[in-house]
């Protein structure tokens, strides 16, 4: 094997773990994330991945006992206080919270705090689009994958309203308040 950036003198790669919850998902994530080690082996790091079972997944996820995890976010289009939960410092060590990486920023929290006072459309976006920067160049997060397109599966006689669709589609959290059956013309 090619030594890479985090091999040892001896060529042996570095290994990390990474804990994958054995929920619903178990079979999409570790295909995610064996994507994700052949990648991670160019570089010289074997990825471990460590399948382990709900609650004690849930347990370590709360206490940050993991190196790597996966984690699916669904944010909202317009960020608010929920910010602070992911991105915040204080939320850095505080069990249960959602900063999973226990970042811990100057900047994003005064972008946070910037976002959350903000008394004009322009001046929020701009604190957004700083957070957003901050974010990127800090490199918490490596995104491993988005869906291009959504999928409901239904029979083609059930209808919803068009008008009350999601603006980035039907996401794991969409699931529309009225259906109504429409038999199909002979």
């Amino acid at each position: 094997m090619p030594t890479g950036c985090c091999a040892t003198a001896t060529a042996a790669p570095s290994t990390w773990p990474c804990s994958c919850a054995e929920d619903a998902l178990l079979a999409q994530v570790t295909a995610y994330m064996q994507i994700y080690a052949r990648a991670l082996k160019r570089l010289g790091i074997a990825l471990a991945i460590e399948r382990i079972d709900n609650a004690q997944y849930l347990a370590r996820e709360r206490d940050f006992d993991f190196d790597i995890t996966f984690m699916r976010r669904a944010l909202s289009l317009s960020p608010g206080n929920e910010q602070r939960f992911y991105w915040g410092s204080a939320a850095a060590d505080q069990p249960g919270s959602r900063n999973l990486m226990g970042m811990t920023s100057p900047a994003a929290d005064a972008m946070i705090d910037t976002m959350l006072s903000a008394r004009t459309r322009e001046d929020f976006i701009s604190a957004v689009r700083a957070l957003d920067r901050v974010l990127i160049s800090g490199r918490y997060v490596i995104p491993i994958h988005s869906y291009a397109i959504g999928r409901i599966a239904h029979l083609r006689q059930l209808r919803y309203p068009q008008d009350h669709l999601p603006v980035y589609g039907d996401g794991i959290w969409f699931l529309p308040t009225v259906w109504w059956y429409e038999a199909e013309d002979q």
